[in-house]
């Protein structure tokens, strides 16, 4: 079981592919590393490809005493690279995971080369709705009460139909069905265990983000609009993304996966770090000692 110390817990992850720059792959909420199926074999045929499950997903620890913030999900992944020793990779996040991704290019710029937020992330933080706080918490409630009833089916069912359209769910019910284990397969309990500190703010100042950014936004996402990315393009001042919309809903990844598998190529392939060569050392010329010269005078008898 490839798991590894960070930040003082036991996260799980995985590498595909042996040669090439990494790109780490930060899938969804209620997803888990295995969301990534789908496209990290292709795109190990020329990257380092590292996925991993996101605190709260998968098997990854998650104490019950650590409020699961943006924040401390920036730390994981920062404790994970140390722990693999990766200097710098990619940063491609889906939903939840482009959330990620923003922050750790924001919190720690000089260790991302390229960013990809994939139907997530792309969008202001917005202020806290006080007014809201007690609708918002009956909701919350009754959110966690279904959970523990249903168990994970609970969060895939009642998210399907913003997930993907009506046309693909018809068409290709096997990749549902697919997706629908890679939730299911989640423990519960540690996956409620997210929901306590989702509306902790981050701390870090987007501006400070300088890869190149690609945001990838379903034209029907009601989760991440078009009008929001938008915005959030607009606002950042160290980068000015690019913008890639996909005829879908929420499950842009999933629904259109080959065409999601070469708009990464395409944009990682063209921001891919360049290999530094390092010149050999000239070795110096031998000088000879400094000494009296013997000078040969007059014929030789």
């Amino acid at each position: 079981m490839p798991t590894i110390k960070a930040n003082n817990i036991s996260m799980y992850y995985e590498t595909t592919g042996h040669r090439g720059p990494w790109v780490t792959l930060i899938h969804g909420s209620a997803d888990n590393h295995r969301a990534w199926e789908l496209h990290a074999p292709a795109l190990a045929i020329r990257f380092r490809v590292l996925t991993y499950d996101v605190r709260g997903h998968g098997q990854t620890e998650t104490p019950a005493s650590v409020p699961v913030t943006q924040d401390v999900n920036v730390e994981d992944l920062r404790g994970l690279l140390d722990a693999l020793r990766i200097r710098r990779t990619a940063v491609v996040g889906y939903s939840m995971g482009g959330g990620i991704a923003r922050n750790f290019a924001a919190a720690y710029p000089d260790r991302v080369w390229a960013a990809v937020l994939s139907n997530g992330g792309a969008r202001l933080d917005q202020p806290v709705d006080t007014s809201r706080t007690a609708e918002m918490a009956k909701m919350r409630e009754e959110r966690i009460a279904s959970i523990r009833a249903k168990g994970m089916a609970a969060v895939f069912d009642g998210w399907i139909e913003q997930v993907y359209t009506p046309e693909f769910i018809r068409a290709r019910p096997e990749i549902v069905q697919w997706h629908r284990q890679v939730c299911v397969s989640n423990d519960p309990e540690k996956y409620l265990r997210t929901m306590g500190g989702g509306g902790v703010p981050s701390q870090v100042d987007l501006n400070k983000i300088t890869a190149p950014m690609l945001l990838i936004v379903g034209t029907g996402d009601g989760y991440n609009p078009v009008e929001g990315a938008q915005e959030f393009a607009q606002a950042l001042k160290g980068t000015k993304p690019e913008t890639i919309l996909f005829p879908t809903r929420h499950g842009s990844p999933f629904e259109r996966h080959e065409e999601y598998i070469r708009t990464l190529q395409k944009f990682l392939g063209t921001h891919r770090p360049q290999r530094q060569i390092v010149q050999p050392l000239r070795k110096a010329k031998r000088r000879q000692p400094q000494g009296r010269r013997l000078v040969r005078t007059g014929a030789r008898r």
